[in-house]
C-alpha cells in the first residue's frame, strides 16, 4: 500500500482502474451479444425444425393425418404433434418437458423454457382455411449453449485478467521510467543545496517538461545561494560591525583598570563606553524588530503623528551635538501605517544616523500618504548621494565614497531596509550628488 501513495503508484493505480472499468464493459458486452446470438440462433433453428416437421402434417376437414414420420433431423430436435389438445405425435421425452410441451397446444405461437433438464421448447400453429386445427411443437436442449456461454464467459474473464496484468506491468515500468529523471533532477537538487551551490542543471536537451523542471530548480537553487550568501555576508558584517563597539568597551575598561585617570577622562571613558554598547544595543534591536516583523502574519498598526514625534524627541539632540537642525513634517491629516511603531521607528533611525554624519546643517523629515502606502522622506543637505551608490549602499558592508569618521561596517542602511521589507515595505535612495541625500521610507497604510 506504501507504494500506492507515491505518484508512480497513483498513476499506475489510475491507468488500472481505467483500464478495469474499459475492459468490464467490453467482457460484459461481449458476452451479452454472445448470449444474445447463440438465442437468436437457437430460436431460428427451432423455428426451422417446426417448420419442418409442420410440412408433414396434412390437414382434411379439420383432421389432421401425419403423412409419414419426421426426418431423422426433426425426430432428434424433438417434435410434437398436437391435434387441439391431443397428441398426434410424441417423441420420448422427460416427463417435465412433456408437460412444457402439452401446455404450449393450442396455443399462439410461443417460445418456453424447463430448467431440469434445460430444454428450450418452441409452438407453431396449424392452419386450415384461416382456422386453427393443430399444433406442431419443437424442442432443443440448452446443454451446448450453455457449455459455449460459460467457456466464454470464463475466456473472457481470463483474457481480461491477463491484460490487467499486462497493463499494470507496463504502467508501472513505464511510468518508473518516465519519472525516473524527475527523482534523480530532485535528488541531485537537494545534494547541491546542501553541498554545491553552484551546480545547475543548465540548459542540456530534454523534454519540455523535464526542461521547466531544470530551469525552476535551477532558478530556486539561484535565489537559495542568494539568500545563503546574504545572510552569510551580513553575519560576517554584523560580527564586525558588534566587534568594533566591543572592542571599544573592552580597551577602555583595561585602561581604566591599567591606571588611575583624572574625572574628566573617567568621564570621557564612560561616554565612550555608554556610545558602544548604545550602538550595539541598537543593531540588536533592528535585528530583533526584523525578526518579529518576518515571523508575524499581522504587522499591527501604528500613527505615524505619534512616532515621527517620538523620533523627533530622541535625534534632535544627536543631531544638534554636530550643529545640525531636525525639522519634522509628519503632515496634515493623522495618518495610520500597517506596520507598529517600534519598527517604524527602527527603519527611521538608520536613515537619520547616516544622515547626522553627512549634513552640513539641516535634515528634514517629511511623511505623505501616496495611494495605499505611507512615503517617508528623509533628505540631508550634504553631499548627496551618486546614481552608482544609490543601491549598494544597502548592501551589507557597503559606505559612501566620502570620508565621514564612520568607523562602522555599513550595516545601518542594510538593517533599515531589510527590516522595511519585513514589515512590508521598501527602503530606496534617490541620487542627487551635490544636492543632498534624499531617502525614501515607503509602508503600508
Amino acid at each position: 500500500m506504501r507504494r500506492f501513495r507515491t505518484l508512480r503508484g497513483r498513476l499506475t493505480a489510475l491507468a488500472l482502474v481505467s483500464v478495469t472499468i474499459v475492459v468490464a464493459l467490453v467482457v460484459v458486452a461481449f458476452n451479452v451479444l454472445l448470449s444474445s446470438a447463440l438465442r437468436g440462433d437457437l430460436d431460428s433453428q427451432l423455428r426451422a425444425q417446426a417448420a419442418a416437421a409442420a410440412t408433414t402434417v396434412e390437414a382434411h376437414s379439420g383432421s389432421l393425418t401425419v403423412r409419414e414420420s419426421p426426418d431423422d433431423e426433426a425426430i432428434d430436435a424433438q417434435v410434437w404433434v398436437y391435434a387441439g389438445n391431443r397428441a398426434l405425435l410424441r417423441p420420448p421425452a422427460p416427463a417435465v418437458v412433456q408437460r412444457a410441451a402439452d401446455s404450449l397446444a393450442g396455443g399462439s405461437d410461443a417460445f418456453t423454457e424447463v430448467a431440469s433438464p434445460e430444454v428450450r421448447l418452441y409452438a407453431l400453429a396449424l392452419t386450415e382455411g384461416g382456422r386453427r386445427v393443430g399444433t406442431v411443437v419443437a424442442a432443443r436442449s440448452l446443454a451446448a449453449y450453455d457449455r459455449t456461454t460459460d467457456y466464454a464467459l470464463v475466456g473472457t474473464v481470463a483474457f481480461a485478467v491477463l491484460v490487467l496484468v499486462a497493463v499494470f506491468a507496463v504502467m508501472w515500468l513505464t511510468i518508473g521510467r518516465a519519472l525516473q529523471p524527475v527523482t534523480e533532477m530532485t535528488r541531485s537538487a537537494a545534494d547541491w543545496s546542501e553541498r554545491e551551490l553552484d551546480r545547475r542543471f543548465g540548459p542540456a536537451p530534454r523534454p519540455d517538461e523535464l526542461g521547466e523542471l531544470a530551469r525552476t530548480f535551477d532558478g530556486l537553487l539561484d535565489r537559495v545561494a542568494a539568500s545563503l550568501r546574504h545572510e552569510q555576508r551580513l553575519s560576517a558584517e554584523l560580527s564586525h560591525e558588534l566587534r568594533t563597539p566591543l572592542a571599544r568597551i573592552v580597551a577602555e575598561m583595561e585602561l581604566l583598570q591599567r591606571r588611575e585617570r583624572n574625572a574628566a577622562e573617567r568621564d570621557e571613558a564612560y561616554e565612550v563606553v555608554s556610545r558602544s554598547a548604545e550602538q550595539m544595543s541598537r543593531i540588536l534591536e533592528t535585528l530583533m524588530a526584523a525578526a518579529r516583523a518576518e515571523s508575524q502574519s499581522e504587522r499591527g498598526r501604528s500613527d505615524l503623528s505619534g512616532v515621527l514625534a517620538a523620533v523627533a524627541e530622541q535625534w534632535t539632540g544627536p543631531l544638534a551635538e554636530r550643529g545640525v537642525r531636525l525639522d519634522v513634517h509628519p503632515g496634515g491629516a493623522p495618518q495610520l501605517v500597517g506596520v507598529d511603531a517600534e519598527v517604524v521607528e527602527r527603519v527611521i533611525a538608520p536613515l537619520l544616523d547616516n544622515a547626522r554624519r553627512y549634513a552640513h546643517s539641516e535634515v528634514t523629515v517629511e511623511a505623505r500618504r501616496a495611494g495605499a502606502r505611507v512615503r517617508i522622506e528623509v533628505r540631508d543637505d550634504g553631499p548627496g548621494v551618486t546614481a552608482d551608490e544609490a543601491e549598494h549602499l544597502f548592501q551589507p558592508g557597503m559606505r559612501g565614497g566620502r570620508v565621514n569618521g564612520h568607523g562602522g561596517a555599513g550595516l545601518g542602511l542594510s538593517l533599515a531596509r531589510r527590516l522595511a521589507r519585513a514589515a512590508g515595505g521598501e527602503v530606496s535612495a534617490q541620487p542627487g550628488a551635490g544636492a543632498g541625500a534624499t531617502f525614501v521610507v515607503e509602508l503600508p497604510a
